[in-house]
């Protein structure tokens, strides 16, 4: 029995987080939002995550762990998810401040992250210009690529 393809995406980061994930101490990241965008609904565990500060070369990949999601959320919700997750996530007050309006939310555990040093091997798909914070490479179009 063959495993499923898995997919590819990339997680724009802020770059003082980029330390704390290669060292371990921010194993989840957190996406909160007022829509259904990415990661909600396109991120599995097994997948493959790289990780890139925002206007530098991907930094690091990881497998992802878990996946929870959250919708319908409330300011009281927030303020739970917060509690619950913060000391894995390392959010400051700032960045849950931004988010206390997020009716959904996607906190995705990293696991076996490793440093990237040429980005020569990242999907070229997922480097290519873009606003979004967070980008998904399909298998489908992976194998196709592959062909």
């Amino acid at each position: 029995m063959t495993e499923p393809a898995r997919e590819t995406h990339l997680m724009i980061v802020h770059p003082q987080y980029v330390g704390p994930i290669l060292c371990g101490q921010k194993i989840v990241e957190a996406r909160l939002g007022s829509d259904r965008r990415a990661p909600y609904n396109k991120v599995e565990p097994g997948d493959i995550v790289y990780i890139k500060p925002t206007s530098q070369q991907v930094a690091a990949k990881a497998i992802v762990h878990r996946v929870d999601q959250y919708e319908e959320l409330d300011h009281e919700d927030i303020i739970r998810l917060r509690d619950l997750y913060n000391d894995r996530v390392l959010g400051d007050d700032r960045f849950w401040d931004a988010k206390a309006d997020a009716k959904f939310a996607t906190f995705i555990t990293l696991d076996q992250v490793q440093r990237v040093s040429d980005e020569r091997f990242v999907p070229k798909e997922l480097l290519q210009p873009s606003r979004n914070a967070w980008r998904v490479l399909s298998a489908l179009r992976q194998q196709t690529r592959a062909a």
